[in-house]
């Protein structure tokens, strides 16, 4: 029988999802695991993942096109089975109802069992001022036609020299909205580093600009909003002298040198193993909060801020409490990888129970995090900085870190926090108490 794939949720907050670009088309034979296409997520471009081996006989929707979840996107014929026969099976039958306006809607079942090509309309082309057509991505079309921007007059630096996002909103970033350059130029794809979120933009002149909100930047701000009106928050602070971890992760990276691996330990690794330590000892900082009921969560799943380029994501470090320095490290650097690359797995966004932001690299010496709902607490962690300290009679240089949790109130009374810092504080002065 023929599997018919779904809109799953990509994103704990998903509710819906736009089609950026299908990876296959149909006849392409795939295996479970591989990646059918990329979605646009409220949090970011993720890779959609095939659950079943099959044959690709239909595509339900187009590049540009808003899915609801549940939406059939495509349909795989299976083993054994004709795959234009399912797809003529399939187009008899009425096409799932589009989730929204999308660019041209949910096509009819026959047209959309057509592959892809890189000359037809999924492959994005739109028409110039000029009547020449533009090779263009859906997103990019989209935010050029907001802006009310000509895409003949931005040049492309997409394969082929289409007209990718980046293109536009950096046009639109310029003085006054000029292009650079009067000519197209193809050019190679931008790297896969480069993440799908709005571009810092140079200071305006002459006119204010206008850049329309990422789906990511929308998201950040209906859940900051929503955190703040709802959870009563306490902040507790704490110095943390942290000269005794500087001299253990010398030693432990020296040693790593040692093995050609290319690890080198964080002083936010030390920081990441002391929470998930001090959160077994505290499990009422573990949890989330539900009108009727506080859960303690039977895993330590460490969100890690990650800042990108227009807002920030959050992917999830799981039973960290279970991990060594090495594998916080390497677990570390391969889920902030994943996030600037918009290779996030579903997996790797959701089950997080306590989050970690640190804005220490930046010089940042304190400051407030805002929750990161349902968890309860999350932890803000500022620069080690040389500061004065007393010692005994004398005084001397150490280098001090502040941090500060941030509590929802309503979970977690003033002397839980002040305990969990405390055993933050005596982990991270002491790392080899992180052993017992």
């Amino acid at each position: 029988m023929p599997i018919e794939v779904t809109m799953a949720k990509l994103s704990p907050t998903m509710e819906s999802g736009q089609m950026v670009r299908w990876l296959v088309k149909v006849g392409d034979k795939v295996k479970e695991g591989d990646t059918l296409a990329e979605i646009q997520t409220d949090k970011a471009v993720m890779p959609m993942e095939a659950f079943d081996d099959g044959v690709v006989a239909v595509l339900d929707v187009k590049e540009g096109d808003e899915i609801a979840l549940g939406q059939r996107v495509l349909v795989l014929a299976k083993k054994g089975e004709d795959s234009k026969q399912v797809a003529e099976q399939f187009a008899k039958a009425a096409p799932p109802p589009a989730a929204g306006a999308g660019a041209g809607g949910t096509p009819p079942a026959s047209a959309a069992a057509q592959p892809t090509s890189a000359g037809d309309e999924a492959d994005g082309q739109a028409l110039g001022s000029d009547g020449g057509r533009v090779k263009s991505t859906p997103l990019a079309r989209k935010i050029a036609a907001e802006a009310k921007v000509d895409l003949a007059q931005i040049p492309g630096t997409g394969p082929g020299g289409r007209v990718i996002r980046e293109d536009v909103e950096a046009f639109l970033a310029r003085p006054g909205g000029a292009p650079a350059v009067a000519t197209r130029v193809a050019a190679p794809s931008p790297p896969a580093a480069t993440p799908a979120a709005s571009p810092r933009p140079a200071a305006p002149v002459g006119k204010p600009q206008r850049i329309p909100h990422s789906p990511m930047r929308k998201t950040i701000a209906r859940r900051m909003v929503e955190s703040k009106l709802s959870a009563p928050e306490i902040h507790v602070s704490v110095d943390v002298r942290i000269d005794h971890l500087l001299a253990a992760r010398e030693t432990l990276n020296a040693r790593l040198a040692t093995e050609n691996n290319n690890i080198k330990l964080s002083v936010g690794d030390f920081v990441t193993k002391a929470v998930a330590q001090a959160l077994r000892i505290h499990p009422g900082v573990n949890a989330s909060y539900e009108p009727d009921a506080l859960v303690l969560q039977p895993e330590v799943n460490i969100g890690i801020a990650v800042a990108l380029e227009g807002g920030l994501m959050v992917p999830v470090l799981h039973n960290a409490d279970q991990l060594g320095l090495r594998d916080i490290r390497q677990g570390t650097a391969a889920i902030v990888h994943a996030a600037r690359t918009n290779t996030l797995k579903p997996s790797q966004m959701m089950g997080g129970t306590f989050t970690i932001s640190n804005l220490g690299m930046y010089g940042v010496k304190q400051f407030d995090a805002i929750i990161n709902q349902p968890e309860v607490a999350i932890l803000a962690v500022g620069a080690g900085e040389k500061q004065p300290v007393v010692e005994g009679d004398a005084l001397v240089v150490g280098t001090m870190m502040t941090l500060t949790l941030t509590a929802d109130h309503r979970a977690v009374d003033g002397a839980l926090a002040a305990e969990f810092l405390r055993t933050l504080k005596g982990f991270l002065e002491q790392p080899a108490t992180m052993l017992l």
